[in-house]
């Protein structure tokens, strides 16, 4: 039986589809698709369904940015008859030290590293801290960036590196920051790193790590209103600014292109 807009989320359920699974349900499809990387990420997208509802279109999550890039690559290999629009998180690829895939120009990618960043920025949530929450928050970025820069240098070296650890880890375990800080033999830290951080956290730094910042302030026990990062992303979503804009109208665009090639048989 072919799909319909309700029965084609799957973003709750468990185990996670594989991506012969999602394959198999795109074949069945009667709604143009956006492929989306995790089922968190599906707040900020299905607020831009609903802005493109004349379109009908849905947003499905596959999991992560792997699983979207390997549904792309066996949808050009074997086509299907609705047009599949991709989204991922630029991850690394933000830095210009990672070599980005000069073959994906039909994916959509986020401005910053990550859809929490967008959102971030969209959603202007620092202004949800105190004067008080801010300064700490703040100095609590600097603390994590110091060592953060230095774990991702590591990473373009191709040393094995701890980038993605929670901050909660690194600024409450003084033994960790301490070992990790510590240059290796003829290692030199990298300032140029830091200062880019630093300077356009909210572009540069992993989006989930932004985020856990921000709710050791937001989600504090001492907090009379706290904060969840669902809600987070929900308030960035509903201020509809520059990123969601960018990014509905790059769906819009890229349904519009595709909707007017040949459909397969």
């Amino acid at each position: 039986m072919a799909l319909t807009k309700e029965n084609n989320k799957m973003g709750s359920e468990k185990p996670r589809p594989t991506v012969d699974e999602i394959y198999a349900l795109l074949k069945k499809t009667e709604l143009p698709t956006v492929l989306v990387e995790g089922k968190d990420d599906i707040i900020f997208y299905r607020a831009i369904e609903n802005e493109l509802g004349k379109l009908e279109v849905d947003m499905l999550p596959a999991g992560n940015k792997q699983a979207v890039l390997a549904l792309r690559e066996k949808i050009k290999a074997h086509p299907i008859a609705m047009p599949i629009v991709f989204i991922v998180d630029k991850d690394l690829w933000v830095h210009s030290e990672v070599t980005y895939p000069n073959d994906i120009e039909d994916v959509i990618t986020t401005s910053g590293y990550s859809i929490e960043n967008d959102l971030f920025r969209d959603g202007e949530l620092e202004i949800l801290m105190t004067p008080d929450e801010r300064k700490i928050f703040k100095e609590e970025l600097i603390k994590f960036s110091r060592w953060y820069a230095l774990a991702l240098s590591r990473n373009f070296k191709g040393i094995e590196s701890s980038f993605r650890t929670n901050p909660g880890k690194v600024l409450d375990d003084s033994s960790f920051y301490d070992q990790e800080i510590a240059l290796h033999k003829d290692e030199d830290y990298p300032e140029p790193i830091f200062t880019q951080i630093t300077a356009e956290y909210q572009h540069y730094l992993r989006g989930k790590s932004l985020f856990s910042l921000l709710l050791r302030q937001l989600a504090a026990s001492k907090r009379d209103v706290k904060f969840g990062s669902k809600q987070l992303m929900w308030i960035g979503a509903s201020r509809k600014g520059a990123n969601f804009e960018r990014i509905k109208l790059a769906v819009a665009t890229a349904l519009g292109k595709t909707q007017e090639e040949p459909l397969a048989a």
